[in-house]
């Protein structure tokens, strides 16, 4: 099994900063082994950049020392230290230093050996699955609209317009300690996992993202397109693509 991987952010059309960040570690000459990070900032002035930032790059320098590691359990273990490890990063710069001060940032991770992809997530920001014709959310939100769509309280159409959609309930560097959901599935070939920002989603629908992602087989393409589509209808927020696809 082979994986190609394609990876773009936009600063959208309302917004005077990208706070978006993200890496692609690995996979070279398409082979299954690396990792994405995906992380979208909040926080005054520039803070939530610089959260996001960190987290991207303190994550991908942790996770890439050991990316050789083949116990599964360490693997996971792994994924949540990268995440503590960042989180306290964060933590303490914005404690220590007023204007970072109440900076977070969502992170979602996938990461990628041989025929299974361990995924984890803090925040909103999303990991997808689209497979056979469907499009699956692998990851929960930490989000209020999520706990109330759980709850049964509101559909999930319903919550794409709710006035609470963006309180997120979990984020990377709010909190001195932070717990990260872990998920890991096995892949097939011709199965493509999206990791995405709260701008690509909150403008285009899962269904809409499904078409994008299956009218033809160009990574590069599909992630503009994606893009694109999410600016066409308001690009209120930054926006950040990750394709991965195995064949």
């Amino acid at each position: 099994m082979i994986t190609n991987v394609s990876g773009k952010t936009d600063i959208g059309r309302l917004r005077e900063l990208n706070e978006d960040n993200f890496t692609i570690y690995g996979f070279e000459e398409n082979k299954p082994l690396g990792f994405c990070v995906l992380s979208d900032g909040m926080g005054g002035h520039n803070a939530g950049e610089v959260a996001s930032t960190e987290i991207v790059n303190h994550i991908s320098q942790d996770l890439g020392s050991l990316i050789d590691e083949a116990d599964e359990e360490k693997i996971v273990f792994n994924l949540t230290s990268s995440i503590d490890f960042a989180n306290n990063l964060v933590f303490n710069m914005s404690t220590f230093n007023p204007q970072h001060r109440g900076m977070g940032a969502t992170c979602v991770i996938a990461y990628v050996k041989e025929d299974k992809v361990w995924f984890a997530n803090v925040g909103d920001s999303r990991a997808y699955l689209i497979a056979d014709g469907t499009i699956e959310k692998i990851t929960s939100d930490h989000s209020v609209v999520e706990e109330l769509v759980k709850k049964g309280t509101i559909t999930p159409e319903e919550a794409r317009f709710h006035p609470d959609k963006n309180i997120i309930t979990r984020a990377v560097g709010t909190d001195k300690f932070v717990n990260s959901d872990i998920y890991q599935l096995d892949v097939e070939k011709n199965d493509t996992v999206l990791l995405c920002s709260d701008g690509l989603y909150e403008m285009i629908t899962d269904e809409e993202i499904l078409e994008i992602i299956s009218s033809e087989d160009n990574l590069d393409n599909i992630t503009q397109k994606l893009i694109d589509s999410a600016n066409e209808k308001g690009g209120r927020d930054n926006i950040t693509v990750v394709l991965l696809r195995f064949a």
